[in-house]
């Protein structure tokens, strides 16, 4: 019978089957997404290039009785190198591989200026020296490069097969990328140099090779081009190679291992003990070892907790969805068969009987929907999570877990089943002589014990929800698991369950009770609203489904996006700008070399900026030197001298502030919000206090010297009051207690001394101050620069404010245009949450995953009202009137669902947020920022669109139709 009725009610069971659908797939589509972030032994594997066993990485990491803790897949993460240790040498690595192999060593730069306005001929070498660059290297023939060195075997491995000309013969000659040769106009044949750029201070994987082959340069015959898109060279070793030789401590050393035999497991952790990590080819395919044999992972029970928490409500959440989605159609199925269910029911079917028919239906729909949710789910997954997460389709597939599929189906079957417990525990204690008459289950007299029920039940909803907040609020008072000590988290887990399952059965409940409220006051509203109002309530079973399949999935929306909002809002708390607005940007160099350079080089995409946008204003920014980023044993003497002659300044807290451990920071609320009182914290609580998006060339980055136009670009709402600060001579900062009654209290030191404080100041001088959230930690002119000692300034680049333009000429785009016509420059701009729409992307596909179950729910409630829109068509209803009543019935069910469902996400939101701030990861977690525009935009759309839908298929029926109850 359950069978049948699916097949007779198509529409129904259309819908049913894609509300079960479209669940799993999101759900497969969201486990792809983030299983492929760390899906990278393919992609690792790819770096590996053929004919090579192994690519070996020996560190100058400090030798220990630690080994280097490498994965399968190489590094687990940045290691901090030593710049004056030796890495293991050939020799040492050789004695732990097998015999035969061969280790060939290659050279990985970082940006070099490449130009082709040289008099140098190829093979020629020397000294570059800032003032040489200045002078010699025209703007518009130069660009920016990397380069591999390596010997003939190994640049052979290397390096791609040229697409034209040929290998390099010697170190004279060098091969260079398709797009390296476009951007400089290059052929065969021509003549190329390359500029090592002062160092500045910042190493990556190869350690401190940048401070190795700084103001050098080296020129080469193109010897051949190479199709890749980024810009890049391959040569011979003779350039890094010899100066590496000569000074090769905190220089870490790259080789590829060549032989017959395999590198194992085993054999890579002999060589971690010499602080040398490997990616092994047999290691990612053949021998890839098992858990027990990796090295063992710290686990910091906070981490684990936040996980847990998130995927809890996550779970709970993608449970309650499917299961609120589901349960409507089920609800109307049973309506739908009532008659026919109570005919069974005379006949001879007993409770049992009545409920098989009823589960049988859900388990056959939840098959189907869960094999064509886990299709659409693998289509989404092949085609979306690629371009999302920049991995190849191969990477997708290898790296889901496809044992998922078959518990996702299995789920899909079971949320079918689950879905129709309820209607079939209604349909086992049906009275055949009222399904038979078409009436109420419900007596229309209620008994006072039947009364007292009803209203208890009303009742039940805000008491559950006054139940899950103080299971949320005693979760929050729980004792967090400390690093040292651990501690389980089943309590907070099981406290985090209730609170969600209280609220929801309580909404559930609240739902009903709102509808029969509005029944009850409807008697002054219009007829169709009063006649909507009284369907929802006499048909709770349909009307509270419906209602609330809207609610979970808007809340599900509303959490999202408030989630999203408030991580921005903790970046922005910890994160300073030097520029705001969409208006202002700055300009500098993307490969610093000097004041003049530089000054000349940004100068010229500015002009050229000029020429294309309309710039109405620029203003340099310059910061207090530092001494230069040296390790060389060379250069200590030059770095000392250095050290003890140029000063620094920082701003101090007031005496009556705490004095922090070496293990904590001062807190975020403090340094943002003016008259707070400073505590010490976590450094994991603590304010980061670092900038964004600025390279600066031995720089001291947290001092800034500006003039008052210059600030006025900035950007900044207090823009115009802190411009007129500092050209009276006073300090900006960016910590609200450092402000004391107009002042703020500067220590000055030399750099020798450390960071200046109270105890190592030559001088503490006070200052007129103001307190500029987000901006540099100091700022000040020139002038007050130097009355405090300070005589040399590094420059960063320009302030450049764009005048009011067309909506069609984005930041983005000027931006884009600047770094693709001058590639010495780079571009740094405010980033807010409306520059980043790659965040708002899950929020937005559950949006319109929360509109198309709202729309389905609706013409879910439409198909079980049909036939008494049919009879009232029929006694004389017009297609007006009836148009009004569907849209006021569909007008009740987003009414009811949408608010609630927009305040339970900014609650969960809260909620979440409210966690995060008390386990005290990645910051301290302020404030929650529901994003209302967007939230504004979400709610307004679900309810346009769905009445939209609603309107075009509420048209009255052309000619009278049979009302048929079957």
């Amino acid at each position: 019978m359950g069978l049948r009725d699916a097949v007779r009610h198509k529409a129904r069971t259309f819908f049913s089957v894609l509300l079960i659908m479209l669940p799993v797939a999101a759900l497969i589509a969201g486990i792809s997404a983030t299983t492929a972030v760390a899906a990278n032994r393919e992609r690792t594997l790819s770096t590996i290039p053929d004919g090579v066993q192994a690519v070996i990485t020996a560190t100058a990491v400090t030798r220990s009785s630690q080994p280097f803790p490498q994965i399968p897949e190489g590094a687990p993460g940045v290691w901090l190198d030593d710049v004056g240790q030796t890495p293991a040498t050939p020799d040492e690595m050789l004695r732990y591989l097998p015999e035969g192999t061969t280790l060939l060593p290659f050279y990985e730069s970082r940006k070099l200026l490449a130009t082709t306005g040289t008099s140098m001929k190829p093979g020629e070498q020397s000294e570059a020296g800032a003032q040489v660059v200045a002078s010699h290297t025209p703007i518009d023939s130069t660009t920016t490069a990397t380069m591999t060195e390596a010997g003939e075997a190994a640049l052979r491995q290397l390096m791609p097969e040229p697409s034209s000309g040929r290998f390099p013969r010697d170190n004279t000659e060098i091969v260079v990328s398709t797009a390296l040769a476009d951007q400089l106009h290059l052929a065969v044949g021509d003549t190329i140099a390359f500029t090592a750029p002062p160092f500045q201070g910042y190493m990556n994987t190869s350690g401190r090779i940048d401070d190795v082959i700084e103001d050098s340069q080296r020129a080469w015959r193109i010897s051949g081009l190479v199709d890749d898109e980024d810009s890049h060279a391959w040569g011979l070793d003779g350039w890094m190679s010899t100066m590496v030789e000569k000074d090769h401590a905190g220089v870490d050393g790259h080789y590829l291992a060549v032989g017959d035999r395999p590198i194992t497991w085993n054999q890579i952790k002999k060589l971690n003990a010499l602080q040398a990590f490997v990616v092994s080819r047999h290691v990612l395919t053949d021998g890839y070892p098992a858990p027990n044999e990796r090295y063992p992972v710290s686990v910091d029970p906070k981490v684990v907790l936040d996980r847990t928490v998130a995927l809890g409500i996550t779970a709970l959440l993608g449970a309650a969805t499917m299961l609120c989605l589901v349960t409507p159609a089920f609800s109307v199925s049973t309506d739908q068969q009532r008659r026919t269910l109570g005919l069974a029911a005379a006949s001879g079917a007993g409770p049992r009987d009545l409920k098989r028919i009823v589960t049988t239906q859900g388990i056959v729909i939840g098959l189907i929907g869960g094999v064509l949710g886990t299709l659409l789910g693998v289509a989404v997954m092949m085609l979306v999570v690629p371009r999302y997460r920049s991995i190849s389709i191969g990477e997708t597939l290898e790296s889901f877990p496809w044992p998922m599929l078959g518990m996702t189906l299995l789920m899909a079957v079971a949320i079918g089943y689950v879905a129709t417990l309820l209607p079939a525990r209604r349909v086992s204690r049906l009275n055949p002589v009222d399904a038979l008459k078409d009436n109420p289950s419900e007596s229309r007299h209620l008994s006072h014990r039947r009364r007292a029920t009803m209203i208890a039940l009303h009742a039940s909803g805000p008491l559950l929800i006054v139940g899950a907040a103080a299971c949320g609020a005693a979760s929050l008072t729980l004792p967090i698991p400390h690093p040292d000590h651990g501690g389980a988290s089943t309590a907070h887990m099981l406290l985090l369950a209730a609170t969600i399952a209280l609220t929801i059965i309580g909404l559930v409940q609240l739902v009903r009770s709102l509808a029969a409220a509005a029944a009850s006051l409807s008697r002054f509203a219009p007829l169709s609203l009063r006649l909507a109002l009284r369907d929802a309530a006499r048909h709770h079973h349909r009307f509270v489904p419906a209602a609330t399949a809207v609610l979970v999935t808007v809340t599900v929306a509303s959490y999202s996006l408030t989630l999203v909002g408030s991580t921005f809002a903790n970046d922005r708390d910890n994160t300073g700008d030097a520029v705001i607005g969409d208006r202002a940007m700055i300009v500098s160099a993307s490969v610093p070399i000097s004041n003049d350079y530089d000054h000349m080089v940004v100068m010229d995409a500015v002009n050229a900026l000029g020429r294309q946008y309309p710039v109405s204003a620029h203003q340099p920014m310059y910061a207090a030197a530092m001494p230069k980023a040296d390790y060389g044993a060379d250069q200590q003497g030059t770095q000392e001298t250095e050290s003890q002659r140029l000063p620094i300044a920082r701003a101090l807290l007031p005496k009556s502030a705490p004095e922090c451990s070496a293990d904590q920071g001062q807190d975020t609320a403090s340094v943002i919000y003016p008259g707070t009182p400073v505590r010490c914290v976590d450094f994991s609580r603590a304010n980061r206090r670092s900038m964004h998006g600025i390279s600066m060339i031995n720089a001291d980055t947290e001092m800034l010297v500006i003039s008052g136009d210059a600030m006025r670009l900035s950007g900044y709402p207090d823009a115009e009051r802190a411009a007129r600060m500092i050209d009276s001579g006073g300090v900006v900062v960016s910590d609200a207690a450092q402000v004391v009654e107009g002042k703020a209290e500067l220590a000055v030191a030399t750099w020798s001394a450390g960071l200046p404080d109270r105890s190592n100041a030559t001088a503490i001088v006070s200052k007129p101050a103001m307190f500029v959230r987000g901006f540099y930690p100091l700022a000040m002119s020139e002038r007050t620069a130097r009355e405090l000692g300070f005589t040399e300034f590094r420059y960063i680049g320009e302030y450049v404010n764009l005048a009011p333009r067309s909506g069609l000429m984005t930041m983005d785009k000027v931006a884009e245009s600047i770094q693709s016509d001058h590639p010495l420059v780079q571009v740094t701009k405010y980033r807010g949450l409306r520059d980043v729409p790659i965040a708002l992307l899950p929020t937005l596909l559950l949006g319109v995953f929360a509109l198309m179950a709202t729309v389905i729910s609706l013409l879910l409630a439409r198909t079980q009202t049909q036939r008494d829109m049919s009879t009232m068509h029929a006694v004389g209803a017009s297609p007006g009137f009836l148009r009004r009543l569907g849209l006021a019935q569909a007008g009740v069910i987003l009414l009811t669902g949408v608010p609630l469902g927009m305040l339970s996400g900014l609650a969960l939101g809260w909620f979440r947020v409210a966690w995060n701030r008390r386990i005290g990861l990645e910051g301290a977690w302020l404030h929650t920022d529901p994003v209302w525009p967007v939230q504004a935009m979400l709610i307004v759309g679900i309810v346009m669109i769905s009445l939209l839908v609603t309107a075009v298929v509420t048209r009255p029926p052309r000619e009278l139709t049979r009302r048929t109850i079957d």
